[in-house]
């Protein structure tokens, strides 16, 4: 990659952290963005925390990276077979994020609704989402033990690290899910709905 190009990413990412529009992030530097794939977002986003940006900044704004780099990664050919450990880590997340998707749906549902009498066929739904979600630790152990060690193995350790603390706060959710849906109830279904 051109000294130039990185240098332009890098202000990117410093725009995004300062606090600037996403959208206008992406407009200013579309032209900069086409045809930068995601090892080379990997390795500045690795020299930018060896620059100094701390890792917390980083996972904040990890959502921001993303809609900055979303089309980029999407275009990408990555040519791999589905029986490949990567694409099944990607099919899993893919389902993964559609779990979360219903969840939200299911929450946003149950909160028109002020008797758990009239909410209970959606509570069983988050009932089985929280299930699923708890057999979702398989993936992230996978990610740990296997993608990690191979990206760091290349000297990719930032994002990583991040993805890392990523899971950890899944992991509160997902502990918090769990005890949040087994003690639903009449008497405490406007405090369930306010949590959930």
């Amino acid at each position: 990659m051109s000294g130039d190009k990185k240098s332009q990413i890098k202000e990117a990412i410093r725009q995004l952290h300062a606090g600037v529009p996403a959208e206008q992030v992406k407009e200013r530097f579309r032209a900069v963005f086409e045809g930068t794939d995601s090892l080379e977002i990997a390795k500045i986003e690795q020299e930018l925390a060896e620059e100094g940006l701390k890792r917390e900044d980083m996972r904040k704004l990890c959502d921001v990276h993303m809609a900055i780099y979303k089309e980029q990664i999407e275009k990408q050919n990555l040519n791999i077979q589905p029986s490949q450990p990567i694409s099944i880590l990607m099919e899993e997340h893919k389902i993964m994020t559609k779990m979360a998707e219903d969840l939200v749906l299911l929450a946003n549902k149950i909160l028109k609704i002020n008797d758990v009498r009239y909410a209970s066929e959606d509570v069983h739904q988050v009932e089985h989402l929280a299930s699923d979600f708890a057999d979702s630790e398989k993936h992230y152990l996978r990610e740990e033990n296997v993608l990690f060690p191979m990206l760091e193995k290349h000297g990719i350790t930032e994002p990583p690290a991040v993805m890392w603390m990523e899971h950890d706060e899944i992991r509160q959710q997902k502990k918090k899910l769990q005890e949040l849906i087994k003690e639903v109830n009449e008497a405490n279904y406007n405090a369930f709905k306010n949590d959930l």
